[in-house]
């Protein structure tokens, strides 16, 4: 009541009710700090520190200053990683865009059975990564492969889904798109019915069809879900480490190892923690800056 009465008279008394209650609201805000400091923040410093030291996990960490800095660019396992990374990314995150675009579009609509089909497309998201595997590298097997069986019908010669180094990661990527788009699809669903329906009367009012309400109305409506879509889709594909590490082993002839999968390699299989930190600080600073161009290209696009 005394803020409502403020706000009649033109007192100052919301600010000074805001700022009465300024230390409770940081408060709320603590958790999720003292979360980003201690799991984010702080190993990411240790991370940066680690990449100057030499450590085997079996002997003391000696320093090494840049050493592991001159051991990584002449390393052509990590550039290979790098490149197979980018273009994993590449073939990723927009096809995974327009697939979950369209089929939030689709699931939109006011139909019987929806919610079970809703539901159906998310069972993916859910299903363990072992899991997943285990039914693609049936589906790919090259003789008895639900996909070659398929292409068998129709007198196409077998494909080589996973022993291809040309194929391989596309392979990868088609299984990872079936894996993560029902998580977009939800983003972009609940997005859609967040738009006015007043917005689309109003352009069919004026003659506009389908394609014209979306391109005018809806579209630039999701620009920004488009952006946080793409982000965190970027950020998962150089992430990427369960398929390769599960179905390939990063192979063949290392077609399908990614940043992550060498970052494993190195720490894990090799033993060099220090030259896997500066792997792992490279591959965040250029997610870091993959990330900062497309706000920019999102923020040009909605200006």
């Amino acid at each position: 009541m005394q803020l409502l009465g403020a706000m009649k008279r033109g007192r100052p008394g919301i600010r000074a009710t805001a700022e009465k209650n300024e230390p409770i609201g940081y408060l709320f805000i603590l958790p999720q700090v003292l979360g980003f400091l201690v799991f984010g923040a702080l190993p990411l410093i240790a991370n940066v520190v680690l990449s100057l030291y030499k450590w085997s996990a079996l002997t003391p960490p000696t320093f090494a200053g840049l050493k592991n800095f001159e051991k990584l660019i002449g390393d052509q396992v990590f550039w290979r990683s790098l490149q197979n990374t980018i273009v994993y990314s590449v073939e990723y995150v927009l096809p995974c865009l327009v697939v979950s675009l369209a089929l939030a579009i689709v699931l939109n609509q006011r139909v019987r059975f929806m919610a079970f089909f809703r539901s159906a497309y998310y069972i993916p998201v859910i299903t363990s990564y072992v899991v997943a595997a285990v039914i693609w590298n049936w589906l790919f097997d090259y003789n008895i492969g639900l996909f070659n069986q398929l292409l068998s019908l129709l007198h196409i010669p077998p494909v080589p889904w996973l022993l291809d180094s040309r194929i391989a990661l596309s392979s990868l990527v088609v299984m990872a798109i079936w894996k993560n788009s029902g998580y977009t699809v939800l983003i972009y669903l609940a997005a859609l019915q967040n738009i006015p329906s007043e917005f689309q009367e109003a352009a069919a009012i004026d003659g506009a069809n389908r394609w014209q309400v979306f391109r005018h109305i809806t579209w630039p409506l999701l620009l920004p879900t488009t952006f946080l879509v793409a982000v965190m889709l970027t950020i998962w594909s150089w992430q990427a480490f369960a398929q390769p590490y599960l179905m390939t082993r990063g192979g063949p002839a290392r077609s399908t190892t990614t940043l992550v999968y060498s970052i494993y390699e190195y720490g894990f299989v090799f033993y060099d923690f220090g030259y896997a930190a500066l792997v792992a600080t490279v591959m965040t600073l250029l997610v870091f800056a993959v990330t900062l161009v497309q706000r920019r290209v999102i923020r040009q696009s909605v200006l």
